[in-house]
């Protein structure tokens, strides 16, 4: 586990009580556990999504057998959509815009099978620790605490269940301790078989479009860095570019240039699009939720930067793109 190896690392180069060493094992063990559990439980219940004034519940399916991951989320309130995921596959189904999007990409932030893969998954520049128990959907449930060791990415507090190990809430932590998005069970069966019916669409019909992808491939930055003609002079330790396409097109017709960095939890985007006439866009910085974003204009472009990351994260990164032409 990629997350696992440098806190213990980074705790062997700091001098601890062993109260406070014994703790903080315990709290790796903890996020080692709940990562196991997401992907090997068999479970079924309603779990509220809220980010900023927008509030959703969730209905879900997951199974666990030989053949892997089977999951199925449907919305409770506004609009009826339906989220399926076969191991690494995953089904959007959304009837208002008529079209279902297939994408071996992971679900969401917020959804319990998420995050504990993109915990797994994170660099040193995170600290674990365990909080207070606590009771979530009528279980007993520890807390854990992650906390970024810098200002440019926020925190988390994850509430696990006590004798699954299965993540029963998470609240996304702002640098000044504001909870910014949460995602908890409001009821939960583990102890539970669930038929193949339940895995299978609701909504469902000719009127539907089916679009399949590919995952993105890692980058390679050599490669890319020949065909662009910027580069991000600053980016918060431990982020690195994972992502990388000019396949967007806006509503003027200009070809968008599109870069993800992450460190394995978060990440921002930076689109670098070509001015045309008579086209608006964002200068300054702006946020819905807990995703700031900030635009700026250079060299006859604009360039934007959005993330689920402080405010203060996407003026950096936006500050210091630089146009540096093809070498």
């Amino acid at each position: 586990m990629r997350l696992v190896l440098p806190l213990l690392l980074g705790l062997s180069l700091t001098i601890l009580s062993p109260v406070h060493a014994t703790e903080n094992d315990e709290a790796i063990t903890m996020l080692e556990r709940m990562t196991e559990a997401a992907k090997e439980l068999t479970y079924e219940g309603v779990f509220a999504y809220q980010s900023g004034k927008n509030l959703q519940s969730i209905r879900i399916y997951h199974r666990a057998d030989a053949r892997g991951e089977l999951e199925r989320l449907i919305s409770l309130n506004g609009a009826a959509r339906e989220v399926i995921r076969s191991n690494d596959m995953v089904t959007c189904i959304n009837p208002e815009g008529r079209q279902v999007n297939v994408s071996r990409r992971p679900l969401g932030r917020g959804f319990p099978s998420d995050l504990p893969r993109r915990l797994s998954s994170a660099t040193p520049f995170y600290d674990v620790e365990l909080g207070d128990m606590d009771r979530i959907a009528g279980r007993k449930a520890q807390e854990l605490v992650i906390k970024p060791l810098d200002q440019y990415r926020y925190g988390y507090r994850l509430w696990v269940d006590a004798d699954t190990h299965l993540l029963l809430k998470s609240e996304l932590v702002g640098n000044d301790g504001d909870v910014l998005e949460t995602f908890a069970f409001s009821s939960l069966n583990t102890d539970v078989h669930i038929p193949e019916h339940k895995f299978q669409p609701q909504m469902s019909g000719e009127e539907m479009t089916w679009h399949r992808s590919e995952p993105e491939k890692p980058l390679n930055t050599a490669v890319h860095s020949q065909q662009s003609l910027w580069r991000a002079q600053w980016l918060p330790e431990g982020f690195a570019q994972v992502a990388y396409q000019t396949r967007l097109r806006a509503s003027n017709g200009a070809d968008v240039e599109q870069r993800v960095y992450s460190d394995g939890l978060s990440s921002v985007s930076v689109f670098i699009e070509k001015i045309r006439a008579r086209h608006n866009h964002l200068q300054g910085g702006s946020h819905v939720g807990a995703i700031n974003a900030f635009g700026t204009v250079m060299n006859a472009h604009f360039v934007t930067v959005v993330g689920e990351v402080p405010a203060q994260t996407v003026e950096k990164v936006g500050q210091n793109i630089q146009f540096v032409g093809i070498e």
